[in-house]
């Protein structure tokens, strides 16, 4: 039976800060009730006994704490701070782990697809640069996956993390929106990309490892290579980086870790654009498909040209055929809102507050 933690926490906690504000409001406020009118000349009076017994009756009475209303504004902050009912417990699922190393370099700029995603042999009609096809590819890749974990990765002058592995689409989906050209740089890191994303592989593993240790459900071995996946998603030629593509590679297949390339790209003439003003370049900037044939045969991966919306497809096809693994996923909370609470309490306590003030301020 797996572990079930369950704990309340704050959703706002910084909300708290303030818990002391209503106190300190009333405790350093001027007080009313307190007389501030001048002493007046002694009268005498035939019914001054009956006069002192009625300012008795009348005369304010000491100033005490209006803990009704204190703790009411106290329950209002508490709501504001949406406290939850948080539980924990570790799942497992059938599924596969994928990192996408998508390239955001200039040479991404380059223009050779058309609206239909489709590589044309002149520059007539193209719309799609390589980075919007990639971004093509992989929108049609997440619309498939059911069960298997995403994380993002952008590489060009140095590569960095995006999204960790996640199991949440909409969440990739939505960062994958925001890649632009340019966003890491000009120059093609691909040794960099590869690296990192097998560090990041690794310490995924580890953190799946340790978190196994701390539970009593028993796990699958998650270091099955059948289900580690890094898919490298360029136009295949490294510019930059102090790890050489080869050497990472090398590294993959020493973890286990499958590299699946996918070539972004043709070998005809392409438009370049040069400005918002300039008509664009054109020019020469074939793949480096010799290269990332490499990388894959190196890992028992496979290398494909996605030169179109159908290859794209068979690529998908491809990847479905692989194995699943069982994945313990000990990170899925259900959070349960409790902000309501302290807002009912409070607001009944502010009523009961301003009806008790109310009543005794009548004569």
């Amino acid at each position: 039976m797996a572990n079930v933690y369950k704990m309340l926490e704050f959703a706002s906690p910084w909300w708290l800060i303030i818990v002391p504000l209503p106190w300190l409001m009333w405790r350093y406020t001027p007080k009313s009730g307190r007389s501030t009118a001048p002493t007046l000349p002694s009268i005498r009076h035939a019914q001054a006994d009956i006069l002192l017994t009625l300012i008795d009756d009348t005369r304010p009475r000491p100033n005490t704490t209006p803990w009704l209303w204190i703790i009411g504004c106290v329950c209002l902050i508490l709501a504001l701070a949406r406290p939850q009912w948080t539980t924990s417990a570790p799942d497992t699922y059938k599924g596969r782990d994928f990192l996408l190393a998508l390239d955001v370099s200039g040479s991404m700029r380059a223009q050779d697809f058309d609206a239909q995603g489709h590589a044309v042999a002149t520059a007539e009609g193209v719309t799609l640069s390589r980075l919007d096809m990639l971004k093509k590819v992989v929108n049609q890749f997440l619309s498939e996956r059911h069960g298997d974990r995403i994380g993002l990765i952008v590489f060009a002058d140095d590569a960095y993390t995006l999204s960790p592995l996640t199991s949440d689409m909409n969440v990739v989906r939505n960062l994958l929106n925001e890649v632009r050209q340019g966003m890491a740089g000009e120059k093609t890191a691909l040794g960099t990309a590869m690296a990192l994303a097998v560090k990041r592989m690794k310490n995924h593993d580890a953190q799946g490892r340790t978190s196994a240790v701390d539970s009593t459900t028993p796990r699958m071995e998650e270091a099955d290579a059948k289900a580690r996946i890094l898919i490298l998603l360029t136009d295949g030629s490294n510019t930059s980086g102090e790890i050489h593509p080869d050497a990472a590679a090398a590294l993959a297949a020493e973890e286990g870790i499958r590299i699946y390339t996918v070539g972004i790209g043709s070998h005809q003439t392409v438009a370049f654009p040069r400005g918002p003003n300039e008509k664009p370049a054109y020019t020469d900037m074939p793949l480096d498909e010799d290269l990332l044939r490499r990388i894959a045969n190196r890992t028992q991966g496979r290398y494909y040209a996605a030169a179109n919306t159908e290859e794209v497809q068979r690529i998908i096809n491809d990847i479905e055929k692989i194995e699943k693994i069982d994945i313990t996923d000990s990170a899925l909370l259900k959070h349960t809102e409790w902000y309501w609470l302290p807002l009912l309490v409070g607001l009944m306590l502010l009523l009961a507050a301003q009806g008790r003030a109310h009543n005794e301020v009548l004569p």
